[in-house]
């Protein structure tokens, strides 16, 4: 199954032969430096001589998914136990600042028709990190995507905490703040139903 990823994304460089795109994309990147920081020695620090090419590798590198297949198997033996996988590490770029956010995410799912391998879900959330996100629609993707790629589950619930750099190098500078987000599906979605505080419980013990 194919899903469309719809989260914001950077595209650097449009027309050309690869190298030329590159290679156009290089010094615009050093123009915008330029630019953006004027104080700084361009003209004669070797330090700073292939910044622009390492500045333009960083922002492709953060945005840029390997693309993978997301495996499901029937769910022969009609398993209706909750999965979770938790502490899955993430970063991803504040669409507001373009700056990291990093943090761990938390998945749990209880199937009906498909599993899918353990491995898939961390594969999933590096893929959908890539791009521009505000965390909540990160979350919210993540949710959508594995709930579709598991035929709508009777429930899945992703919990994203991370820290942003936006807050804790810049603005109000307040470090080991963390934001904490949840996107819920099905049984889970009833904070009433038991499904809920099962997985909120399997997060927190840590």
């Amino acid at each position: 199954m194919e899903i469309e990823r719809t989260g914001a994304q950077i595209h650097l460089v449009t027309g050309g032969t690869g190298s030329m795109r590159q290679s156009k994309a290089e010094d615009l990147a050093g123009k915008f430096l330029r630019k953006a920081v004027p104080n700084a020695r361009w003209d004669d620090s070797q330090h700073l001589k292939n910044t622009p090419k390492r500045f333009l590798k960083m922002l492709q590198e953060l945005t840029v998914p390997d693309e993978f297949e997301f495996t499901t198997f029937d769910n022969d033996l009609k398993k209706d136990t909750m999965v979770v996988i938790k502490q899955i590490p993430f970063v991803s770029l504040c669409a507001h600042h373009l700056i990291p956010f990093s943090g761990t995410a938390h998945i749990g799912y209880i199937p009906i028709s498909k599993i899918a391998g353990l491995s898939k879900f961390p594969r999933a959330v590096k893929y959908w990190s890539k791009g521009l996100w505000t965390q909540e629609d990160l979350t919210d993707a993540i949710a959508h995507y594995l709930w579709d790629m598991l035929e709508e589950p009777l429930g899945l619930g992703v919990m994203m905490e991370a820290e942003h750099m936006c807050m804790t190098i810049r603005g109000v500078q307040a470090p080991g703040v963390k934001t904490v987000t949840s996107t819920m599906l099905g049984v889970f979605l009833d904070p009433d139903r038991l499904a809920r505080a099962e997985f909120f419980r399997h997060v927190d013990k840590g």
